[in-house]
């Protein structure tokens, strides 16, 4: 997809929207701060991909979820001011302007997040999804691009009606193309190309996963890969990635990601209520957001990890993993550059456990069975932590041991040497 035009300084579009300077870059569309010369108020302009802007089938959708999301007047959703077309072919939407940054500004500049904020977020996120979902909107591209977290502490989600409007809605398409961010793609969409509420719900669960461990749950090589794994594997519990994660964190973590949508937290309410009872069974109070970092008064944001149009296809997702993916997705060591704290096999249902313990279920999961128990699965889980702990423990005792001896012979020997 061909880059958007850019806009110098100065540029101001449909004689009434004046380009000031570059905040983001997507992957598709440019956003930029301006202002409205009619009203003489600051704006965000959102410019799209000049190729999207040549497709009038898309111009038209875009045009319909545009005028959707002008009716989500919510403080947690970026306010649709105006949308329009520039006589040189340009397609633009005019937002509310957030000063501040977004939610992957704050992971990079925090790493993670305290578990109270992580819930904090992930609830305003839901409360603001919810808003759209009564209107029958879906939002299709949950992520941290996409939550702006303004100035004083504000949490709002952008890009209601983009990713719908770019969305493949031909009913000849093959269904391989799937428009999105894989690292957030609930394996409905992989697989069918379909999304509803619980696809939002997914890619939430999968933002929260992340925000408590600094990495997404399904990481590293492929786009192919990484959607495999989102059909094929279970979000594991973030306390077997990093330690401090209560408990009930996981089970929320869990049961928003259940890769069957009939299985996972059926709306936004029962995310919110699930949220709830997480406060009261871990004592974590409402916990402010961390601000993003000031950005240079000379550029814009980093740009951002876009949506696009994947070219999966179905078959292949579905497909076995050759013998070197199977590997990867067994050892994932890192992931955009960042190591996992904990050993990522520890997390992978098919380990061979030691003979003859008697703590391991008879009918153990396969790596595809769905999570039918929470609790059980944690719990197998940590088990399995424990025990490669002991193991490693017990080797380097041994090790120690045997150096320990040899020391001693050595030293035994030096001294029974004539003088």
């Amino acid at each position: 997809m061909a880059a958007p035009t850019a806009h110098p300084e100065g540029t101001v579009l449909e004689g009434r929207y004046r380009v000031d300077g570059l905040l983001a870059r997507g992957g598709m569309s440019v956003v930029y701060r301006g202002v409205d010369l009619r009203l003489e108020r600051p704006v965000a302009i959102k410019v799209l991909d000049g190729a999207l802007a040549s497709d009038p089938a898309f111009v038209r959708r875009f045009e319909r979820e545009a005028r959707a999301a002008a009716r989500l007047a919510h403080p947690g959703i970026v306010a649709v001011h105006d949308q329009g077309r520039d006589p040189d072919g340009t397609v633009f939407l005019v937002l509310e302007l957030v000063e501040g940054g977004t939610l992957r500004d704050v992971l990079r500049d925090q790493g993670r997040l305290h578990p109270a904020a992580a819930l904090t977020v992930a609830e305003q996120v839901v409360t603001a999804l919810q808003i759209a979902h009564d209107r029958g909107l879906v939002h299709r591209d949950v992520k941290p691009e996409n939550v702006l977290i303004g100035r004083d502490g504000s949490v709002k989600v952008a890009d209601f009606g983009l990713v719908a409007a770019a969305w493949e809605t031909d009913p000849d398409d093959s269904g391989e193309m799937v428009l999105g961010t894989v690292a957030y793609l609930a394996p409905e969409q992989v697989t069918d190309g379909r999304a509803d509420a619980r696809s939002d719900l997914y890619a939430t669960g999968i933002v929260l996963f992340e925000l408590l461990t600094g990495v997404p749950p399904h990481g590293g090589g492929d786009a192919v890969s990484v959607a495999r794994r989102h059909v094929r594997n279970d979000v594991p519990p973030p306390s077997s990635v990093v330690g401090g994660v209560p408990r009930a964190l996981d089970r929320l973590v869990i049961a928003a990601t259940h890769r069957d949508p009939e299985v996972r937290l059926a709306d936004a309410d029962a995310f919110l209520a699930a949220a709830r009872g997480v406060r009261m069974d871990a004592d974590l109070p409402f916990h402010p957001v961390p601000l993003p970092p000031r950005r240079a008064s000379t550029g814009g944001s980093r740009p951002l990890r876009g949506t696009r149009l994947l070219d999966l296809d179905a078959d292949e997702v579905r497909a076995e993993p050759r013998p070197d993916e199977r590997a990867d997705e067994q050892d994932d060591d890192t992931w955009d550059g960042e190591a996992w704290e904990e050993d990522d096999d520890l997390l992978d249902d098919d380990l061979e456990d030691d003979a003859g313990e008697d703590d391991q279920p008879a009918d153990r999961r396969r790596a595809d069975a769905p999570v039918d128990d929470i609790d059980v699965a944690i719990e197998q889980i940590e088990r399995r932590r424990a025990r490669s702990r002991s193991r490693r423990l017990l080797a380097a005792w041994l090790l120690l041991e045997a150096i320990a001896t040899v020391a001693a012979g050595a030293a035994g020997w030096g001294l029974g040497l004539p003088g």
